[in-house]
């Protein structure tokens, strides 16, 4: 997998980001959208069609059920900085689904407005965040790798990243 030094040293964040893509590109994985510039971190986005071979990868006590693998299902890895904090948000059209791979991380969760407590992401875990529960992703002591899928529940009207309600937000995005 990410050579865990380097999510632990002074890495800069493009020597980070040309490492997972060089190692999802060498897993075969294509590359849809990357995007380094968001405040935390950022995201690779996986070709849809490769969902399986992503959930096999990084997900493989994970049971779809055949309606499931029929909806829109969006595979991504989450590169989240040490020290900093995704928004406070939820979602209308979609549930997702997290693993923390590699480095360290934590989370908020909470089905109201109100922040709960702040729990470790153990490697390996999956998290199962539901549509509407009110979610925050953290950097800890180090770069954090989260795997994601996002289960679409409106098969009409697919989630995409206009799909968040930021309830709190560090940089004050709206």
């Amino acid at each position: 997998m990410i050579d865990e030094n380097l999510l632990k040293s002074a890495a800069s964040k493009l020597e980070l980001f040309d490492q997972v893509r060089d190692y999802l590109t060498q897993k075969g994985f294509e590359i849809i959208r990357e995007d380094m510039q968001r405040p935390w971190g950022g995201f690779f986005a996986i070709n849809e069609n490769q969902l399986i071979d992503f959930k096999d990868m990084f997900f493989p006590e994970l049971e779809l059920k055949e309606d499931q693998l029929n909806q829109k299902l969006s595979p991504k890895i989450l590169i989240v900085e040490p020290e900093k904090r995704l928004s406070w948000q939820y979602h209308h059209r979609r549930a997702e689904v997290w693993k923390l791979v590699a480095g360290t991380g934590a989370i908020i969760k909470s089905d109201s407005d109100e922040e709960g407590a702040v729990q470790d992401l153990i490697k390996g875990e999956v998290v199962r965040l539901f549509q509407g529960e009110r979610h925050r992703l953290i950097g800890k002591n180090t770069w954090g790798l989260v795997a994601e899928i996002w289960m679409h529940t409106d098969p009409k009207l697919a989630s995409d990243e206009d799909d968040i309600v930021r309830v709190q937000d560090d940089f004050a995005r709206k």
